[in-house]
């Protein structure tokens, strides 16, 4: 029998490292993150990160109009153009830099965007 043992997520200070800006395709990059809370490691959080020029923005995973996830494919949230995060149940358009939601049933609406921070050395850190 194995034993399921609590390893801690690489932090630096009180951020979490979660990936390197080199790892973000074009269309963005989906995270399930887990070993949130020490005492239920099973618990995982849904997210994904996408790039505009030189900056990175983080939202979760869940579309405001009805709560489903926002990628078609994996680490596919972008539209054709890869100019806007388009939702893959509705076809609603959000901004890159705010999540606002520019074209669709939410009009109005902003995905839920998480705090992150760029590093020095290209990491994505997750946390204020």
């Amino acid at each position: 029998m194995t034993e399921n043992r609590y390893e801690p997520p690489e932090m630096r200070g009180k951020r979490r490292v979660i990936c390197h800006i080199s790892e973000i395709p074009e269309t963005g990059k989906g995270l399930s993150i887990k070993k949130i809370i020490k005492g239920d490691p099973d618990r995982s959080l849904d997210l994904f990160l996408v790039t505009d020029g030189d900056e990175v923005q983080g939202y979760f995973n869940i579309c405001p109009h009805q709560g489903t996830p926002l990628d078609l494919k994996p680490d596919v949230f972008l539209d054709v153009e890869k100019k806007y995060i388009q939702c893959s149940t509705h076809g609603a358009k959000f901004q890159k830099d705010d999540g606002l939601c520019i074209s669709g049933p939410c009009v109005g609406s902003k995905l839920m965007k998480i705090p992150i921070h760029l590093d020095s050395d290209g990491s994505i850190l997750l946390g204020e």
